[in-house]
């Protein structure tokens, strides 16, 4: 396996702060009090698992509240109706990721050379990719399913993360660290690859004896990406010693 040098190493192949992790909670209607009072949130969680894993249509509210540990009506108490629900998910996820991007201050021009901040960018995917797999399957389950949701998804959710790391992706191929053209597919790709890596990684532990874990995954996934990068690095300290010794 290819080794990034330790050049590379320095810019930040270590664990990312903790990034913000509130979410926008809307009140319910007559909210109760002492042991149902989180049965709100449960149904949430409940129902991003479900819409996840089955997709809107497919998801049954009954099987909803099931999970939640409650009865079916609570979803008519607190969200009025299965759309309703859908809609208090994507919420929490759009408060969520509006959180997570605010605290993305390391992909700033002001935070240093373009290589440092494209490595932090692609570990920060990770680990919010690590951290909320539940929110990453409900947006990919979502694309599978056009129309009114998938475009309110995207104007809620999609769209402001691509506002925050295209203008960084953009920077990045005009110098040279990516040989791509457009911004949008190369955030496709990494985006892309991320999920699949953390979906996968209980299989291929299974698949590997235990070889290859979520970790592993990411430190290959980061050496081979910026392979080119250290390789960059690497011919540039060559030059530089052998015009030193001329």
């Amino acid at each position: 396996m290819h080794v990034v040098p330790s050049r590379l190493d320095s810019f930040s192949f270590s664990s990312m702060s903790d990034l913000a992790e509130h979410a926008r909670t809307v009140r319910g209607r007559g909210r109760p009090r002492g042991p149902d009072a989180n049965y709100r949130a449960r149904l949430l969680d409940a129902a991003l698992d479900a819409f996840g894993a089955q997709g809107f249509e497919a998801a049954g509210l009954r099987a909803i509240a099931a999970s939640a540990g409650c009865d079916v009506s609570m979803v008519a108490h607190y969200f009025g109706s299965k759309a309703e629900l859908w809609a208090a998910v994507v919420d929490r996820i759009e408060a969520q990721v509006r959180a997570d991007l605010a605290a993305l201050d390391m992909l700033s021009p002001a935070a240093g050379p373009i290589e440092r901040r494209v490595v932090a960018a692609v570990e920060a995917m990770f680990v919010q990719a690590v951290r909320q797999p539940q929110a990453m399957r409900f947006v990919m389950r979502q694309m599978t399913d056009p129309g009114e949701r998938l475009d309110e998804l995207v104007a809620r959710v999609v769209e402001p993360v691509h506002a925050v790391f295209l203008p960084l992706w953009q920077e990045a191929i005009d110098a040279g660290i990516f040989r791509m053209r457009s911004a949008l597919a190369l955030q496709t790709f990494v985006f892309g690859a991320i999920s699949y890596a953390v979906a996968a990684a209980p299989v291929l532990a299974r698949m590997s004896g235990g070889e290859i874990d979520l970790a592993r995954l990411q430190r290959e996934f980061m050496d081979g990406l910026f392979a080119r990068l250290a390789r960059g690095e690497a011919d540039a300290d060559a030059s530089d010693t052998a015009e030193e010794g001329r």
